[in-house]
Order: structure tokens, then sequence, then C-alpha cells
């Protein structure tokens, strides 16, 4: 189709879909000649649906982030988008009726950058009907330019890890508990997106 390298057994769990080489050298280097000009903020955490004001906690979240919110970013979503819902449309063919905002991230050595576990999935307020249900994870960067940040999902007992490579792409339930471990050497890059539909 579009994606080769498929992982078999994740595909065939019909939980996790993971892929190499999911977009092209010439897509990444894009991503990186846009996030050049941007800056990036430290992250912060939405407690519940219903907060106001995001917070810093750092023992549970540390990274640089930027929001893809602009004009410039939209080629990227028109070639993205359509790979992610042929994905969806193969392996879970759920209702996903538009993208949040994607989310470049970053996680540096210098500080130990990582994520505790969440999960992305939230119930929205009755006047918001749209909640995320697919979550994915692009990896930027090459895996040996970084130590640690380990992708880690937690599916009963088992604990799968992935170490994220460049143009590699991890596809999952929003629902699903998942981490990213410290950074101990180099910088981890990624964009994270989640496919936002009805709560059914």
């Amino acid at each position: 189709m579009f994606y080769n390298n498929i992982n078999p057994d994740l595909y065939a769990s019909g939980l996790v879909f993971n892929c190499k080489n999911f977009v092209s050298e010439s897509f990444v280097q894009r991503v990186e000649t846009y996030i050049e000009k941007q800056e990036l903020e430290i992250a912060k955490l939405q407690s519940n649906a219903s907060a106001t004001t995001p917070s810093h906690d750092l023992s549970i979240r540390d990274s640089e982030i930027h929001w893809m919110d602009d004009e410039e970013a939209i080629p990227l979503y028109d070639d993205l988008t359509p790979m992610l819902r042929g994905v969806n449309g193969s392996k879970w063919d759920w209702v996903i009726d538009s993208w949040e905002s994607f989310q470049y991230s970053e996680y540096n050595e210098s500080y130990n950058g990582h994520y505790d576990w969440h999960i992305d999935y939230a119930l929205k307020e009755p006047g918001q009907p749209l909640s995320r249900k697919l979550s994915f994870s692009l990896g930027i960067s090459n895996k040996d330019d970084y130590e640690g940040g380990q992708l880690i999902t937690k599916v009963n007992r088992e604990e799968p890890s992935y170490k994220l490579d460049r143009g590699e792409i991890i596809i999952f339930p929003s629902w699903m508990l998942h981490k990213v471990t410290h950074v101990t050497r180099g910088l981890r890059k990624v964009i994270v997106g989640w496919g936002r539909g009805p709560v059914i």
C-alpha cells in the first residue's frame, strides 16, 4: 500500500500498529525545515477535561513542544493524515472525524526528558462530543542519535518497548497506557497526534 516494514506480530495483535519507513526521508526533512522556524515551549499537563489552566509537573513530563497549528504545517497534514486514515480503515475502522493539532516534541538528555505513564483519551464536556480515539508517534530522530527515550505501552502484564527510528511510526488506541522513558544521551524528536471521533 503506502507503507512497508510492518512488524507483523504487532499488526496481527489488533492493538498496536508499528511500521518502519512509514514516511519518506523527504517528509522528515520537510518537518525539520518547518521546525527550524518555530519556537519551542515547555510541555504542560492537562489534568482533566474541564481544567482551564494546564500545569507544569516536570516529575511527570519534561519535554519541549511546538503545536503545529499554523498554515505552514498544512501540507504536512495533507500528506500524513490520508496515510493514518488508511491504517485506521484497515485495522480498526473507527469513526475519525478530525485531527487535533499535531505536536512536535523534543526530549533532551540535558534535562533527562521523559513522560511518565499516561493515557491520551479523556471524556469531553457534553458540548464537546469528540474525544481522542487514535494516537500516533512518528520518529524524526535517528534511533542511534539518542539513548533511552523508549515508548513503552502497557497491555495487561506486557510492556512492549519501541525505540522509534527516523520515519518510523507507532499507532495505538488513545485509551492505552504508555510512557516515554528518560533520555540519557542525545535528543529524541517526534511528532505526536490524535484522531478524534464520537464517543460511542
